[in-house]
């Protein structure tokens, strides 16, 4: 049960990742062609934190939450995708100001 439980881990934070490496493409896109700064890089940060938080569960297998360290690092990089997603998502249909 342990080995679906990791397996299962894995996938649903990979599926996460590139979700947020998606983002970062848009937003890449964005900056490239408007030639405004849409700061994508700033993407990676969330992208990292989820990556530590879900490798710091796969050893506490089968846990899937009551860490401390690993929920806090999933709370930060939940919190940083909101702010740089609303903020690309200003900075795209905003317009300009």
């Amino acid at each position: 049960m342990n080995l679906l439980n990791n397996i299962l881990t894995i996938y649903t934070w990979t599926l996460v990742g590139f979700s947020i490496y998606f983002l970062y493409l848009i937003a890449r896109f964005y900056e490239k062609k408007s030639g405004r700064r849409s700061f994508s890089w700033v993407f990676w940060g969330p992208i990292g934190l989820f990556v530590l938080a879900a490798v710091r569960y796969l050893f506490l297998s089968p846990l899937i939450v009551g860490d401390i360290w690993g929920d806090g690092m999933r709370a930060v990089a939940g919190l940083m995708l909101v702010g740089f997603g609303l903020y690309l998502l200003n900075l795209m249909v905003g317009g300009k100001r």
